[in-house]
């Protein structure tokens, strides 16, 4: 987990909305689904509105500090090329 001195947004978790410009957003997250978050840590600690599943309600636009991407970005095409040497 995060240091709490470094955390932004909500306390404990870290939730921004997309105002919040974080790196990452929810949609691009394994937790994400149909406009919720299912993170163990975000559902525990979350203020934030429920589903009636128990989820919780984010922008897809969003981002907290549990944010787990789905697959990983690919490297830049600059990275991958293969050197003569």
């Amino acid at each position: 987990m995060a240091d709490q001195g470094e955390i932004k947004g909500e306390k404990v978790t870290g939730y921004e909305g997309p105002d919040g410009k974080g790196p990452f957003a929810c949609h691009n997250c394994e937790y994400f689904r149909d406009g919720s978050c299912g993170q163990e840590t975000m559902m525990r600690e979350s203020k934030l509105p429920r589903t009636q599943g128990g989820r919780v309600v984010v922008d897809p636009l969003g981002c907290c500090e549990y944010v787990d991407r789905i697959a990983p970005k690919k490297k830049p095409h600059w990275i991958r090329r293969k050197s003569n040497g």
